[in-house]
């Protein structure tokens, strides 16, 4: 029976579309379920006063379930756990925050002020979340302060009612009501501080600037090139016969060291195509690209060894890659369901590539960082892999016909 005649075909696109469904909904399960927990965050208390020592203690016990607050002893080792992406912000509370505090209770009111930090190339989601999530807990100590401002001020009010009603009562009755009404220790010109007694100043480090969809704009451009790139490498070795072992030698060597060529010429292009079409300003622009040539390069091997040994069909399971890693890549590991952060973001190839190229763009500007190290133990891995196969494959080799 001819497979065009049969009813069967009926049956195709039902599977089809519940294979499918299936695999594009868990794709894109880190987005649609994203639930940040215990983002952690540092915290840095400089001020030795009571009002500092409390609300640190507040903060590292009672912090909403969004955050989870470290304390450091200084805003320099707060920034090298931001430079080690141990942390995606920090509050600092300055050596004069409860003395600042203080004065709002006097007649030279001074409003009292923290810094948030912000580490924006750690991850664009994370930093977003984090501004404001330190936004709303100052918005939240401003409400809180300031309630216990105006009660201090409303017990100074009553007082200078009590010591001033002898005095208005003998004047009339009438004229009492006016002035009580009247009465309050508050100046005009500070009932703003009194309403916002905490004041923050945004820091950002590790900045992206225009940078922050570079690391994703990327992944995509270098990702399917080493997927077309290993395809064509095995098609063209694939069923080719030889005429001698030597000659077979010859072209596996010549096919080992085309990737990297490839790769070379691919990072380049793809790094000034960023600049001409999409506007980038890449301060290390040579480190950028041979970041992505070394990346293409491990790609396409890893890719490359894992056809040559499962066949073409199995570079499926890399184009699967694709969509589970997209969106996964972008968040960070608190922020997605415990399934794919236990499961799946660990070993996904992509996420290497867009940490270490971050790594290059944004912190130590190093094409060679922990990241890269991987790749490039992945690429190695890969290499020998390949040339496993090629020494141990049988050689094809092409019958001659003899000239009479």
């Amino acid at each position: 029976m001819k497979l065009g005649n049969s009813n069967r075909l009926f049956i195709v696109p039902i599977i089809a579309a519940l294979v499918l469904g299936l695999i594009f909904m868990t794709a894109i399960l880190p987005m649609v379920k994203m639930d940040p927990k215990n983002v952690p965050i540092g915290l840095v208390v400089v001020d030795e006063g009571e009002m500092g020592a409390n609300l640190a203690n507040t903060l590292l016990e009672h912090a909403p379930e969004l955050v989870e607050f470290s304390l450091y002893d200084s805003v320099e080792m707060m920034g090298k756990a931001m430079d080690e992406k141990e942390v995606y912000g920090g509050l600092v509370l300055p050596a004069d925050f409860s003395a600042q505090v203080a004065t709002l209770q006097t007649e030279t009111p001074e409003r009292a002020s923290v810094q948030i930090y912000i580490n924006e190339g750690a991850n664009a989601t994370a930093a977003t979340l984090v501004q404001t999530a330190l936004s709303n807990i100052v918005t939240g100590l401003n409400t809180q302060l300031s309630g216990q401002i105006l009660l201090a001020v409303q017990a100074k009010t009553d007082v200078i009612k009590e010591q001033l009603a002898p005095v208005l009562q003998a004047e009339g009755g009438s004229m009492l009501a006016q002035v009580s009404a009247m009465i309050s220790p508050i100046q005009p010109s500070v009932v703003q501080d009194f309403a916002n007694p905490i004041q923050s100043e945004i820091i950002k480090v590790n900045e992206t600037g225009k940078l922050g969809n570079a690391p994703l704009a990327f992944m995509t451009v270098t990702w399917f090139v080493s997927l077309i790139g290993a395809a064509m490498l095995y098609l063209v070795g694939n069923k080719r016969t030889f005429s001698s072992k030597g000659a077979k030698l010859k072209f596996n060597t010549i096919q080992s060291v085309m990737p990297f060529i490839y790769a070379f010429v691919a990072g380049y292009m793809a790094t000034w195509y960023s600049t001409w079409l999409l506007g980038f300003d890449l301060e290390y622009f040579n480190r950028t690209a041979l970041f992505l040539a070394l990346c293409i390069s491990a790609f396409m091997y890893m890719i490359f060894a894992t056809v040559r040994w499962l066949k073409l069909p199995s570079i499926v399971i890399y184009v699967l890659l694709t969509f589970f890693s997209m969106s996964a890549v972008q968040l960070a590991p608190e922020m997605i369901p415990a399934f794919y952060k236990d499961y799946i973001i660990s070993w996904l190839p992509l996420r290497y590539f867009v940490e270490g190229l971050k790594e290059v763009l944004f912190f130590s500007h190093n094409v060679i960082n922990s990241y890269s190290i991987i790749l490039i133990w992945v690429l190695v891995i890969a290499f020998i892999l390949v040339w496993v196969k090629n020494l141990s494959e049988k050689t094809e080799i092409a019958e001659t016909e003899e000239i009479e």
